[in-house]
């Protein structure tokens, strides 16, 4: 359920424009891909060079969630899966494909209100970081005590280490109940999850990372900050969001920073080109009719682009829901080398917004 309505947040701040129509399909689609889509497997796919990673969440019951975490080959295929249950306030992100063969994941904590009195947090705080064989036995499952889940939205791996980057609350300034003053967070991992390095970029006021990529020896950190003072001194912000652009090396230090946009928080990685990241902002997409790209996955002669379209309005939105619920499909588009298309089919993905609304009218009652 908590799944479903992040969705629809999701759907309502990135589309908030008009519904088109469902899309046409074009030729046949090829024997290899055919029940990829009869089963929708590639929706909200994490795609890297040759393997795919999809979180699933299995079951949510008595305040427990039970998660999957897949790894798959381009064709569907399973090739390793980790099964895992926590409490109501974690959910699977950050996944990562590893040299080794396996993969590493972010069961992150994110606190909300039980009741007017009782908070997720009151239990403690713990996200974790979660690293299994290319089997899918674990190997390591490290947490991070008083830490959630969106200081650790992005990982890289480098000479045996992993680097995680996000944003952390303030621990001086937290206040429960309340999105207080975030900082940037930093941490490097060996290859056993020990933790060997945490760091942070901070001023006083909100500071958000909209983005990282690896870039040379050091990583490229596209920041908001409403602060100026400490990391952020001579901003001139004002307490609005001004944009920074700063690299730090393998150490987490500083090498370089400026007042300058970087890479925003939609501009999101959907692929590997080359080996190399692909975003949804890079040129070969420019000329494509996707919208909303998801995965780009790469099959040398052809490759493949899902990605998710608008088809119409839910007709029955509460009336408490300020924003538009959508009807959405997931659309599998195959092209040649040059951008021509080849195939195109496509499967409805929308939320059953019938059950949510009962569910949300049940809650209501209780």
């Amino acid at each position: 359920m908590k799944r479903a309505l992040l969705l629809i947040l999701a759907l309502a701040l990135l589309w908030g424009c008009a519904p088109s129509a469902p899309l046409a399909d074009v030729g046949q689609l090829p024997d290899m891909f055919r029940e990829i889509v009869a089963q929708n497997l590639f929706e909200d796919i994490t795609a890297f060079d040759g393997r795919l990673l999809k979180a699933e969440l299995l079951s949510a019951e008595d305040g427990t969630r039970t998660h999957r975490v897949r790894m798959l080959d381009v064709y569907g295929k399973e090739l390793a899966a980790c099964t895992l249950s926590a409490g109501d306030a974690y959910s699977v992100s950050t996944l990562t494909v590893t040299e080794d063969g396996g993969f590493l994941f972010v069961l992150g904590f994110e606190d909300f209100a039980r009741s007017q009195e009782v908070w997720a947090s009151d239990g403690g705080v713990a996200s974790r970081v979660i690293k299994c064989d290319k089997n899918g036995s674990l190997q390591f499952d490290t947490a991070f005590d008083g830490v959630e889940g969106g200081a650790l939205r992005f990982c890289f791996e480098r000479d045996g280490k992993f680097y995680l980057f996000g944003e952390r609350q303030t621990p001086m300034t937290k206040t429960r109940g309340v999105y207080s003053p975030t900082d940037i967070y930093m941490a490097i991992l060996d290859e056993n999850g020990v933790l060997l390095k945490e760091q942070c970029i901070a001023g006083s006021d909100y500071d958000d990372l909209q983005n990282a990529e690896p870039a040379g020896a050091g990583f490229v950190l596209s920041i908001r900050s409403q602060s100026e003072d400490g990391d952020f001194a001579g901003s001139g912000s004002g307490g609005y969001g001004v944009d920074w652009v700063i690299t730090v090396d393998e150490q987490l230090a500083i090498t370089e920073k400026k007042i300058a946009s970087g890479r925003d928080c939609f501009d999101e990685r959907i692929g590997e080109k080359d080996g190399a990241p692909g975003y949804q902002s890079d040129a070969l997409l420019e000329d494509l009719d996707v919208e909303n790209p998801s995965a780009f996955i790469d099959y040398g002669e052809f490759y493949l682009i899902v990605s998710e379209n608008i088809t119409g309005e839910y007709e029955h939105t509460p009336p408490m829901i300020s924003s538009i619920w959508y009807y959405t499909e997931t659309v599998y588009s195959v092209y040649d080398p040059d951008g021509k298309l080849l195939f195109r089919d496509t499967v409805d993905s929308s939320p059953d917004y019938d059950a949510i609304v009962a569910a949300m009218e049940e809650r209501q009652n209780d």
